[in-house]
């Protein structure tokens, strides 16, 4: 079972390439364990059914997905909000997302192209920073989410997954998307993050 002190021994004694596999490239999944209670011989299932929902409405692989964040590992490993556990809505903060990882190039150059067909046409306020992530290998949700033309197209297929999502899976819970060009892309950014997360937990223990 994952638990904060677990993650917190593992950010210091692993790699971080050590930390990514263990925790978020491997199918232990802390929402369908132990947020839905999922009996242990239906996680896989479960677990399958939420990728095939994804990629069939996309039309991508269904090995083309990966749960990452604290939805994955219970806890979140952003500096800022290092180990804080995976909670609910309160009236002092919003509830945790559940963040999915695309891994497809397919969408990432179709995303890519409208952005810069808006910016011909359009100014654009975000653009330093989509043109920044883009060089990265990825494109936020929150960043299309900003612009008008490309807002509704995304919205047309990510709403039908969502309602799915909530209706066959019980699933509540935001879900905010990051497209990725590729597997190594993806592993480089999450790499980089549970990177900066070590330090953070190493300059804690001095």
């Amino acid at each position: 079972m994952i638990n904060q002190e677990n993650l917190k021994k593992d950010l210091i004694e692993l790699s971080p390439k050590e930390f990514f596999i263990k925790h978020i490239v491997k199918s232990h999944n802390w929402y369908f364990v132990d947020y839905l209670h999922t009996p242990s011989d239906e996680v896989l299932d479960k677990l399958d059914r939420f990728y095939e929902i994804v990629s069939s409405q996309l039309q991508i692989s269904f090995h083309s997905l990966q749960m990452v964040g604290s939805a994955k590992t219970g806890y979140s490993l952003s500096p800022d909000k290092l180990l804080h556990p995976f909670h609910e809505e309160t009236p002092e903060s919003k509830s945790s997302d559940i963040d999915i990882a695309i891994v497809s190039e397919k969408w990432y150059r179709l995303l890519w192209d409208e952005l810069r067909n808006i910016k011909r046409n359009q100014y654009v306020r975000p653009y330093q920073r989509i043109t920044s992530s883009i060089f990265r290998g990825f494109i936020n949700e929150k960043d299309i989410l900003e612009l008008d033309p490309i807002r509704e197209k995304w919205f047309s297929n990510i709403s039908p997954i969502n309602i799915k999502l909530q209706d066959k899976l019980q699933i509540v819970h935001p879900i905010t998307y990051r497209i990725y060009r590729s597997w190594e892309d993806l592993e480089e950014y999450q790499i980089g993050g549970i990177s900066l997360a070590k330090q953070r937990m190493e300059e804690r223990n001095v």
